[in-house]
């Protein structure tokens, strides 16, 4: 066992901070639409390309075609976010469930279903949180080429106008895409996740096709959507193994490529070429006007942060010159995925982009960890999470106070379909059983209804320490 990981996951701490936020900042919690909804073979809904990807290639073997049958349980789904005490709740469209082909004849039956949705968060007081893309292209997309295709960017668009006129007149909070260094990086050059691309070839074109509609979706929206648009980034803070000029160099690429690679173009028109020479193939996919047209000015910026990034230099590694230490290696304590538990990571990137984008107000659009979990006990002790939620948000107090972060959504409602590691990364505040499909409130679950007890007492901003 890590050095200090037995105080970390015993059950201490459980009681909620004294924390109180300002008025206005944004309580929350999220899922998304294919870790979530199943009814992937119903009601006109076309394959996505995480319904193509081999099974083989999934941790535990299985797929999502039910998951957590969101579809046809989300009234039962949005209590339980009402009984958290919870009044905002972000979930994404599935474009294959509008679109069966990407583009084309309009499945009216997928449009209704987030109408319905839509109309329940409001009636319950609710407010909804739409993500236009996280990780689900549809199939017939991919078969032509999909992000590595240029057309994917209009039809993303076109896609993404349809939706926003069918709910404008319900709907005020809008992200564009889901953490893009992650489906584009795993999944079309390590080839880990769905579509299963890799290497240079997939990655360049993907990158900057990526680029394009995210910058061109935020500025879509906010030409024709009523209230705020943003887009969530993923981000890491990058730390030499040991501190030494090739080491402090490998980390500076790392955190460029990390950190940057979809953050740049979008706000400064630019890629970080000068640290990553490889970038420079890119302008291969570059077309006149394509760096001012994904030029943006997001309402608001969704900052995703688990963990934080060990590297050293390496030069055997193509492109980077740099390698990843693995958090088990250095003693770590990990997560399910292999992370390290790091609860000073979202205060650290928060540091960070307090410099970098000082303008964007930002919002944590997903917080959260997973490990292991007793599945056999009715009395679900997640007591790491209350840990880690502890820690998370007393760190980032003065970002609260100070409302440069405006907000934070608990990730996620229930236990879900996680990726390529299938359903054995618990995430959710409430168990799922895959079986019978009941949600069982975890120890987490209480601690956050009562955080947000102390919350609605209280939502004053406490500034006198604010400078």
């Amino acid at each position: 066992m890590a050095p200090g990981s037995s105080s970390f996951l015993r059950e201490s701490n459980v009681t909620p901070p004294q924390l109180y936020s300002p008025k206005d900042f944004i309580w929350g919690v999220g899922i998304s639409a294919y870790q979530t909804e199943g009814a992937a073979r119903t009601e006109g809904r076309g394959p996505s390309i995480w319904d193509a990807f081999p099974a083989h290639k999934i941790k535990d073997l299985r797929n999502a075609e039910l998951s957590c049958d969101f579809y046809n349980r989300y009234d039962q789904d949005l209590g339980l976010v009402s009984w958290l005490g919870l009044d905002h709740f972000k979930t994404s469209i599935s474009w294959s469930r509008i679109f069966p082909e990407g583009f084309g004849p309009i499945n009216q039956t997928g449009l209704d279903f987030y109408k319905r949705l839509t109309d329940e968060q409001l009636k319950r007081g609710i407010t909804p949180w739409y993500v236009l893309y996280h990780w689900d292209l549809p199939q017939a997309l991919e078969e032509k080429g999909g992000w590595t295709n240029r057309d994917t960017v209009q039809r993303f668009l076109d896609y993404a106008h349809v939706v926003v006129e069918a709910l404008n007149d319900c709907v005020d909070r809008w992200i564009v895409m889901n953490e893009p260094f992650v489906f584009v990086g795993a999944g079309h050059f390590l080839g880990i996740h769905a579509p299963g691309r890799s290497g240079l070839r997939s990655f360049l074109p993907a990158v900057h096709h990526v680029n394009l509609a995210n910058g061109m979706g935020v500025n879509l929206l906010q030409s024709v959507a009523y209230g705020k648009v943003g887009t969530a980034l993923s981000f890491a803070p990058v730390y030499p193994a040991i501190k030494s000029a090739s080491n402090s160099a490998a980390a500076r690429r790392c955190d460029k490529l990390v950190n940057h690679l979809f953050l740049d173009p979008i706000i400064k028109a630019s890629y970080p070429q000068e640290e990553l020479r490889f970038l420079n193939k890119i302008e291969k996919y570059v077309q006149t006007s394509d760096m001012s047209n994904m030029l943006c000015n997001p309402d608001f910026l969704g900052v995703q942060v688990y963990t934080r990034e060990v590297v050293k230099h390496q030069w055997s590694i193509p492109y980077l010159k740099a390698s990843l230490i693995p958090a088990d290696k250095r003693g770590k304590l990990v997560t399910n995925l292999g992370q390290e538990v790091y609860p000073n990571a979202l205060l650290e990137i928060l540091d960070k982009l307090k410099l970098e984008v000082p303008d964007i107000p930002l919002i944590a659009t997903e917080c959260g960890i997973s490990m292991e979990e007793d599945d056999t006990s009715e009395n679900m002790r997640d007591s790491y999470r209350i840990n880690y939620y502890n820690r998370v948000l007393q760190s980032v107090k003065h970002h609260m106070r100070s409302r440069r972060l405006q907000g934070l959504f608990f990730w996620s409602l229930m236990d879900n379909y996680e990726w390529a590691e299938g359903y054995t990364a618990p995430f959710g505040l409430f168990k799922t059983n895959f079986d019978s499909l009941a949600r069982t409130p975890k120890a987490s679950a209480f601690w956050v209804k009562e955080f947000m007890a102390t919350q609605r007492k209280d939502m004053t901003a406490d500034t006198s320490e604010v400078q």
